[in-house]
């Protein structure tokens, strides 16, 4: 029995990046290979990441890397990306910065506006409502989400409404074994349910996700500074 194929790709991206770096996998028949594809579907644990806390992987996030484990579809608009950074800040500092509507539109790509519209009374949850422009070509998204907190070390987040047919995820914030800083994993699985260019979801997915993590780790090292500063 043929599966219809599926690419899961080890990808690196920052300052360091060289092509020799990225590895694909081609997963066609039943076997290992699938297992692989499944086991990097599952929910990210409470505990900092099998895959993260590979020496090889450790060693790359240590020299400035932006490390990403991607696995897209590519008979579907779809995909599911993990991905990892290591910040010289606490999981506390960089909780704020994630959790902040106003530090999200400077770190993500496509964001024109992020808006709280509801809130648990503990504060253990919020709703939060996003509208993303993908590309000039396409246009807004809007939907709304819900982000749970495990304060300062966990963000599960999930559709509840609007354009987008699936989007769920997970924030790992785990201090480093140095205490120098916060090993920061992402990890998003994206169905918009509509057309839409398999280019632009794979782009979304493999360009842009990196791309949010380096704007974290910017704008967390920039507040860093001018507390400092002060």
């Amino acid at each position: 029995m043929n599966l219809p194929e599926l690419r899961a790709v080890l990808t690196t991206a920052g300052a360091r990046a060289m092509p020799y770096l990225e590895r694909e996998i081609k997963v066609e028949t039943l076997g290992s290979g699938l297992l692989a594809f499944v086991l990097l579907l599952q929910p990210a644990e409470a505990t900092q990441s099998e895959w993260v806390a590979d020496p090889t992987i450790q060693q790359r996030l240590a020299s400035g890397e932006v490390v990403v484990a991607s696995v897209i579809d590519p008979a579907h608009a779809r995909g599911r990306v993990r991905a990892a950074v290591r910040i010289a800040a606490t999981p506390e500092a960089i909780f704020a910065v994630v959790t902040d509507c106003r530090e999200a539109l400077s770190f993500v790509p496509g964001l024109r506006q992020c808006r709280l519209i509801g809130r648990a009374p503990d504060g253990s949850w919020q709703d939060v409502e996003h509208d993303v422009r993908y590309s000039w070509l396409l246009p807004s998204v809007r939907y709304v989400f819900r982000a749970s907190y495990k304060r300062p070390t966990r963000i599960d987040f999930r559709r509840i409404s609007g354009d987008l047919k699936e989007e769920e995820g997970t924030w790992l914030l785990t201090r480093t074994a140095d205490g120098a800083g916060t090993v920061v994993e992402y990890e998003v699985y994206l169905d918009p349910g509509f057309w839409i260019p398999r280019a632009l979801v794979t782009r979304s997915l493999r360009k842009d996700i990196p791309a949010v993590l380096t704007g974290l780790r910017e704008c967390v090292e920039h507040d860093a500074g001018k507390r400092s500063a002060r």
